[in-house]
């Protein structure tokens, strides 16, 4: 399903003027706070990413967000992906679900982290996590008692990545979620640059944009889709160089 708001729209609901500064400065919005850093500041160049995200009700950073249904990342424009630079995960879903991250490649991991989620409304728990490469794809694959859940990210041609977020475990594709009981709390995901070299050249898995803007800084928005009918966007300023 392509994302409901361009990139371009995205950023008009939310852009803010901000001054550049060495690092990208966390944002947060009603429901979420984000921590988006790419690991390089200059234009055309192959970068990784951490991504931080802490989530809550909407006004309260202590109680309880209500269930994230969908995820777009907007990336700066003229970032480009390219996955044909890894390996691919092909497995399918069954396989991923069953053998986890050993049904993949290894040269197709980009990354991991942890989620901290809470089961039927119990205490967090933080459970690892793993990033691999497809076709147009990010895979995430999260470990659970006895299977893996699957949240396949589709990366469009604008740069932009969707995520369908679990509520679940397992997250079976088909048939989804009977009852919502896995709340997402929060996720943090370390990705390096990814980098391959062949007669000479240099090719990435992201590159990004090949310029700077005048104002120092890339524009990242991030829009959440909620259980509780609200959408959210926010902007990171990723600080960038020119020349």
């Amino acid at each position: 399903m392509r994302p409901a708001v361009t990139f371009a729209a995205a950023l008009a609901l939310a852009a803010i003027a901000a001054p550049p500064a060495a690092f990208a400065t966390p944002v947060s919005g009603p429901h979420e706070t984000i921590d988006n850093q790419l690991t390089t500041t200059r234009p055309n160049a192959p970068s990784g990413f951490t991504y931080t995200g802490a989530y809550h009700a909407a006004g309260n950073p202590n109680a309880n967000p209500p269930y994230m249904q969908r995820m777009v990342s907007y990336n700066p424009a003229g970032s480009r992906f390219d996955t044909s630079v890894p390996a691919r995960c092909a497995a399918s879903d069954l396989q991923l679900e069953v053998d986890g991250a050993a049904a993949c490649p290894a040269d197709s991991r980009l990354g991991g982290g942890t989620s901290t989620t809470a089961f039927m409304g119990g205490s967090p728990t933080t459970t690892h996590l793993d990033l691999f490469n497809n076709t147009n794809q990010e895979i995430i694959l999260v470990q659970s008692p006895g299977v893996t859940t699957v949240d396949r990210g589709t990366i469009f041609p604008d740069g932009s990545v969707e995520f369908d977020n679990p509520k679940c475990f397992p997250y079976l594709q088909p048939p989804g979620c009977a009852v919502d009981y896995v709340l997402e709390l929060g996720s943090h995901v370390v990705v390096p640059a990814y980098t391959t070299r062949s007669r000479g050249v240099t090719r990435s898995w992201l590159t990004t944009p090949a310029t700077c803007p005048s104002s120092g800084y890339w524009s990242n928005p991030y829009r959440f889709w909620w259980t509780d009918g609200t959408v959210d966007t926010v902007v990171v300023h990723q600080p960038c160089k020119s020349g």
